[in-house]
């Protein structure tokens, strides 16, 4: 384990605080590496956040199971591939128009 303080390079929306974490040697230099001009305090935010909002999901739809029953695994399945199909079409169109 590699004991790393943060910084705060990059100031950000919101009170922040200073805290210290322990990680791996190789996942600290994992985050340099796709950190970049971001800085790893930014980029290790942004991580925590998307993991919180992902727990939060998962409250959301345990409450609703538990009020309206499971959802379909079916109906599910159907999402999933308009929510690909939806982000495929906005990726295409996303292009520049000379890339080929």
């Amino acid at each position: 384990m590699l004991y790393y303080t943060f910084s705060m390079d990059t100031p950000r929306p919101g009170k922040t605080r200073v805290t210290s974490v322990s990680l791996r040697a190789e996942t600290l230099e994992a985050i340099r590496a796709r950190a970049g001009k971001q800085g790893v305090s930014s980029y290790i935010e942004e991580a925590v956040q998307r993991q919180l909002q992902r727990e939060a999901i998962d409250e959301y739809i345990a409450a609703a199971e538990a009020e309206h029953g499971p959802v379909d695994p079916a109906e599910t399945a159907a999402m999933a591939e308009r929510i690909r199909a939806h982000h495929a079409a906005h990726r295409d169109t996303a292009a520049p128009a000379d890339a080929a």
